[in-house]
């Protein structure tokens, strides 16, 4: 219970005031947006065929897709003369999981490090291994969000292909629409996604613009804005005398 008392007793809020803690702020929010925009994901396409038999109605074939994004265990079933399954293209799901692995790894950290700032300010501020360790940390985590928003960024793209079925070929695969001409029924709604990408970009942003104030803390921002010493004064030198 002492132990509690003393963290409740240096619990300091006007560090939420400051550019480093009010950030903190921001990123938590923005990373939580990021990651759950693409795991609660889900949308459906459809086709249309006429079971290989002109006379027949449109028949529309729906199969739908979500988070996190196996494209290859989607199945397609057609059920005309016997039943048909076809598969979507390949699995999107390694960029996909890495940029939610990267936004869940910066919603934590941003918690580390809020509760480090609010309750441990003055360790922070008297420890320069902890200020280090946390300006790398968030270096790491700067080109992480790159480095996972231009991957996550490909691979909308890429399921935006591999679910369009005129796009991605699977017409010349259905043996159905090769005597019958098939038809695109409607493709998947990927606002969300875009909403993702989005967010994952500005968390890059927002990380980036953090290390500056970050960088301040540091010892070594703080050597290079040390004034220089001034020199000490030496003794008084005699005026050269003329000689003749």
């Amino acid at each position: 219970m002492e132990a509690v008392g003393q963290v409740a007793s240096a619990f300091n809020g006007r560090v939420l005031k400051e550019p480093r803690g009010f950030i903190r702020i921001i990123l938590f929010i923005v990373a939580i947006f990021a990651f759950a925009t693409t795991t609660s994901f889900r949308t459906s396409s459809s086709l249309k065929t006429k079971c290989n038999n002109e006379s027949n109605p449109w028949k529309e074939v729906v199969y739908q897709y979500s988070y996190p994004f196996d494209l290859q265990s989607v199945q397609v079933v057609l059920s005309c003369n016997g039943t048909s399954t076809y598969h979507l293209g390949q699995s999107e799901t390694a960029p996909a999981q890495f940029y939610v692995f990267v936004g869940v790894i910066a919603f934590l950290y941003c918690i580390g490090a809020l509760i480090l700032y609010i309750f441990f300010d003055d360790l922070y501020r008297k420890n320069n291994r902890i200020v280090i360790v946390d300006f790398v940390i968030s270096v790491v985590v700067t080109a992480l969000w790159l480095i996972s928003s231009s991957a996550w960024a490909q691979g909308v793209s890429d399921v935006k292909f591999y679910t369009d079925p005129s796009e991605s070929g699977l017409f010349q695969m259905m043996a159905e629409c090769k005597k019958v001409a098939c038809q695109v029924g409607h493709l998947g709604n990927f606002a969300s996604l875009n909403v993702s990408i989005i967010f994952g970009f500005l968390n890059f942003l927002v990380w980036a613009a953090n290390l500056w104030f970050l960088y301040k803390e540091t010892p070594w921002f703080k050597i290079r804005s040390k004034p220089p010493s001034s020199p000490e004064a030496g003794p008084p030198q005699q005026p050269p005398t003329n000689q003749y």
